[in-house]
């Protein structure tokens, strides 16, 4: 990884459907030289996969997160284990977490109804059984989410914001449309067509209306991080709502400061959700440094979490 390859990775994220002219200008290298490097990325799994980042709560969804804490299960039982829970349709990602974390495994699941997401927890600790150490759950009330400003501090990176839940319908053509660009949303609009049975030109307005009404945020890839020389920490935090002005100096932290990728403001035994990146232990030192004096007393309880590994 050099420079050039962070800066095209940043506009990636940004959109990683936009033309290879479009990132060849924004970096200043030859299309053909993009290209290469964007497939080399691929073929050394520095890039993933391709998805798309849904607005869930406009089609009235709400975010629930639940952290498990396993013991005695080998990593080849886990990942059977998850292929049960990844089937799941709410479900939307599921994260391995580094052996140093309380926590051991990450899932997120969006659902519109609290009973809803009670079948779905229920059927996840059934799964482990005996092998549940802990848990803890919670509900996101709102987030911000920052897709790598710090490969680009330079230029102005895209803000996803999801609030509280709406109502807007979608037609089952557009909801199988979202299904195929959560597998790749790297697929060209003809092979999209191809896939739905429609026309491209169809597959562009579709696209481009749900982007319009804010419901596709934003098609990007999903990059490994350690690769890139980065580490990725997360806090969830138990934070004591009094405390106003601590609360707002560290909003203003979190947009200032590129390292910070999501906050998420949440209900339940925790209410307070970060992640941020950094490039070694010295840095970690002086970003928690940093936000123990912004929050000071706000902070009653923390839970620390390094992310091992993106599982879906």
């Amino acid at each position: 990884m050099d420079e050039k390859d962070k800066l095209i990775l940043f506009e990636l994220l940004q959109d990683c459907r936009q033309p290879i002219s479009k990132i060849s200008k924004s970096v200043q290298l030859p299309q053909q030289t993009v290209n290469y490097r964007i497939k080399k990325m691929e073929e050394g799994k520095i890039i993933k996969k391709y998805t798309v980042n849904i607005n869930y709560p406009k089609l009235s969804f709400s975010r629930h997160s639940i952290y498990l804490d396993i013991q005695g299960v080998s990593f080849i039982d886990v990942n059977e284990y998850l292929k049960k829970i990844t089937s799941i349709e709410e479900v939307s990602c599921c994260y391995m977490l580094h052996e140093v974390s309380q926590w051991k495994l990450y899932i997120s699941v969006w659902t519109k109804t609290i009973e809803r997401y009670d079948e779905i927890q229920t059927k996840i600790l059934i799964n482990f059984k005996d092998k549940i150490k802990n848990y803890l759950s919670f509900q996101s009330v709102n987030s911000k989410t920052y897709f790598a400003r710090i490969l680009n501090p330079k230029k102005k990176a895209k803000i996803d914001i999801k609030g509280s839940p709406e109502s807007v319908e979608l037609k089952k053509e557009d909801l199988n449309l979202i299904k195929l660009l959560k597998n790749n949303s790297k697929l060209s609009t003809v092979e999209l067509a191809n896939k739905l049975n429609t026309t491209a030109s169809s597959i562009m307005r579709r696209i481009n209306s749900l982007k319009k009404r804010d419901i596709i945020e934003r098609c990007y890839p999903i990059i490994d991080l350690k690769k890139v020389g980065f580490t990725e920490y997360t806090y969830i935090s138990r934070i004591d709502p009094s405390y106003v002005k601590e609360l707002e100096n560290f909003m203003k932290l979190i947009e200032q400061d590129p390292r910070f990728i999501i906050c998420i403001k949440a209900v339940g035994y925790v209410n307070l959700y970060y992640a941020f990146l950094v490039k070694n232990r010295e840095e970690l030192k002086e970003i928690n440094e940093k936000i123990e004096q912004t929050l000071g007393k706000a902070i009653l309880e923390n839970h620390k979490i390094e992310v091992d590994n993106m599982v879906s």
